[in-house]
Parts: structure tokens; sequence; C-alpha cells
């Protein structure tokens, strides 16, 4: 569903489990495809189909709720054009 950045680790949030890797959030992001995830902060890239919604400055994906960073606010523009 969405990925956050810990230190030097990476937390994969997914619908059944959660997974720590030892990888930047940067490195991660460059193996995920641009079509399927999108970075919305510096610590955090989500899956666009599992957005419910966006509200303000953060987006809902089922019971979580992820921030929006002001230098990724374009990306998330982009979604709706």
């Amino acid at each position: 569903m969405f990925i956050e950045a810990s230190g030097n680790y990476t937390k994969v949030i997914t619908t059944k489990s959660n997974i720590t890797i030892r990888e930047k959030i940067s490195d991660t992001i460059q193996l995920l495809s641009d079509h399927d995830f999108l970075q919305v902060h510096k610590s955090f890239a989500v899956a666009k189909k599992h957005i419910n919604s966006i509200v303000g400055n953060r987006v809902y994906i089922q019971d979580h709720i992820v921030p929006i960073g002001k230098l990724y606010k374009a990306n998330i523009n982009q979604l709706f054009k």
C-alpha cells in the first residue's frame, strides 16, 4: 500500500503485513514503477491504486494516514490531470 522511511531502513506496508528492509527509501523508490507508486513526502511513497482519498495535506489509505510534503504536492496534482 505504501512505503515509509525509517533511517537506513524502509518499512513496506502491505495489505497483509509490514516488512522492514535494509534499504534507503530513495533506493527503494527507484526500484518501483512510476506508474504504480507516487512519492508524496520525503519519507513516504504510496501505491496509487490503494489511495482512498486525499484531504488537504493527507493521503488516506485504509486506516493509515500518510502526510503530503510541500515539495511533493505537485505530484498529487498530476493525478487529477
